[in-house]
């Protein structure tokens, strides 16, 4: 399944709910891709970290541009589990075209 946490907004948590359902996934046994769609990496960084810790490995690629759509289509054929977010941008929309289930985290104001 393809799973977007997404929204416009920064600083509402999308990259540690990602990682974090990513991982927890991943611990549950699933085969789990985590598709980093935001320049500033922080989600490749933390799958980078969580290798060289070792508990449970998660595999993340980053991927940009209008190609997104298709590129995490094939990949939906070859893992169980992906996990996409990114601010508004033609990523965040190509994800949610293709994704089985969005959450969009808000902050309270």
């Amino acid at each position: 399944m393809i799973v977007l946490i997404g929204g416009e907004k920064g600083g509402t948590g999308k990259t540690t709910l990602a990682t974090n359902l990513a991982a927890k996934r991943a611990l549950a046994g699933r085969d789990v891709l985590l598709v980093d769609a935001d320049a500033q990496g922080s989600a490749s960084y933390w799958a980078q970290s969580r290798d060289e810790a070792g508990p449970r490995r998660v595999a993340c690629v980053q991927k940009f541009g209008k190609g997104l759509k298709s590129e995490v289509l094939d990949l939906a054929n070859r893992y169980q589990d992906i996990d996409a977010g990114d601010r508004d941008s033609p990523e965040l929309r190509a994800a949610l075209v293709v994704a089985g289930r969005a959450y969009i985290p808000v902050q309270p104001t």
